[in-house]
């Protein structure tokens, strides 16, 4: 599940924030003696001509990952001119690969002033970038630049020009692990009436430039069973939205202050909020005491001992309960990486027919964490997990003392079932 919700994040962000880049018809304007991408397609605002250049271009139902054509543009004395149109496909079958442009004679005889051809058909805007990189897109989405020009266009004249430094600051908990983090963070314990219902939440942050947040908006909605998350619409009037004396909103807002930082996207002037992705903060009691195999789950692990053997924990039974891990997750700020969202580890035993806690460590730095945070009074002896019903799922593999898990390398897997800290045989 927390795989395909990554994969429908992506997804998600890429339509909500930044618009995708058109996979044929990719542009390049000249503007005196410089080159520039451009996020835009004069071309396509005629159909007539459009259509005539595609005529004269090879099947594109046949190139995989590449752009049918590539046109070549010049901004010159505030006029647009088309200069050339790259045949992509004539390019690649060439033997020296060197660019084949297409004859332009009998489509674009009616624009021809002066021997160029001027692009008086097109009204819009242009959307010029240059500069580095700064963020590059995948699966035939757009990459962002730290310079980018809108210029507006009408009858192949521009009448304006606007210019845009953008910028994009990218912290170790980018987007696609601050959001499984407050999931992890959520204490739905605290809420006896969500004991056996599912909680969600969209969340919007607009950062500031230090990775802190400016303003936050938080939306929840309780629905009765799994099932029932397939019938929620974000339009459907049940959302509870910034009702910040919510005790739902109000819990959720204390996880999102624990986001160590935030990115920051500023794009043609304006900050960018992060996308209000739809989680599921909260799915049952015992949701967060389960293993969760995935790419942000990955890296670290509580350990068990038993009998003189150590083995690899794949559940978290300090979670099982939230409120006792509810008292140490502000302490955990600094130790919440994205190899270990919860920001601690575990080691625990099974002794006398009991599961015991037996330390507790950050996740960075590895510091003991102090029981007597948790379990107020507490001598530092081992704690008899009687807050535990569940199950132990248990594993042998190479490093377990190191807790560096991959499920692969398990060579030997023991389940037990417990009952308020008891081994149930």
């Amino acid at each position: 599940m927390k795989k395909l919700y990554f994969i429908l994040w992506v997804f998600l962000a890429c339509f909500v924030v930044f618009p995708p880049v058109e996979v044929s018809g990719q542009s390049v304007v000249l503007i005196e003696k410089d080159t520039f991408q451009m996020y835009s397609n004069p071309l396509g605002a005629d159909s007539t001509l459009s259509a005539k250049v595609s005529d004269r271009l090879y099947d594109s139902c046949y190139i995989r990952d590449l752009s049918v054509s590539v046109e070549w543009w010049r901004l010159q004395n505030d006029s647009l001119f088309l200069e050339k149109i790259e045949d992509c496909y004539s390019t690649v079958r060439s033997d020296d690969h060197k660019m084949v442009f297409m004859d332009l004679e009998g489509i674009f005889d009616d624009y021809v002033q002066d021997g160029k051809v001027f692009a008086s058909w097109f009204s819009g805007e242009l959307n010029v970038v240059g500069g580095e990189c700064i963020h590059r897109g995948g699966m035939g989405f757009r990459s962002d630049y730290e310079d980018e020009w809108i210029y507006r266009v009408e009858n192949g004249r521009v009448v304006s020009r606007s210019t845009y430094r953008n910028v994009w600051k990218e912290t170790v908990f980018s987007v696609e692990y601050t959001l499984p983090l407050i999931e992890t963070l959520f204490n739905g314990d605290r809420f006896p009436e969500l004991a056996n219902k599912y909680l969600l939440a969209k969340v919007q942050v607009i950062s500031r430039p230090d990775g802190s947040i400016d303003s936050l908006g938080i939306a929840v909605r309780v629905v009765p069973d799994k099932s029932s998350i397939s019938q929620v619409r974000d339009n459907d009037g049940k959302w509870i939205e910034n009702d910040f004396s919510n005790p739902y909103i109000q819990e959720l807002k204390e996880c999102v202050l624990l986001v160590p930082a935030w990115d920051y996207v500023k794009l043609c002037g304006r900050v960018h909020s992060q996308p209000g992705s739809e989680l599921r903060v909260w799915e049952g009691k015992g949701c967060k005491a389960v293993y969760r195999d995935s790419h942000w789950n990955f890296g670290m692990t509580d350990t068990l001992r038993m009998d003189g053997r150590a083995y690899k924990l794949e559940n978290y039974p300090l979670q099982y309960d939230m409120n006792l891990y509810a008292r140490i997750r502000s302490l955990l700020r600094d130790e919440f990486t994205p190899r270990c969202l919860r920001g601690y580890t575990a080691c625990w035993e099974i002794r006398d027919g009991f599961l015991y806690l037996i330390s507790l460590r950050g996740a960075e730095s590895g510091k003991i964490i102090s029981f007597d945070v948790i379990f107020p009074g507490s001598d530092g002896s081992p704690i008899k997990a009687i807050w535990y019903t569940g199950e132990l799922h248990l594993s042998t593999g190479n490093n377990v003392d190191y807790v560096n898990f991959s499920r692969g390398n398990a060579s030997e897997e023991i389940s037990y079932k417990v009952r308020k800290g008891k081994i149930l045989k």
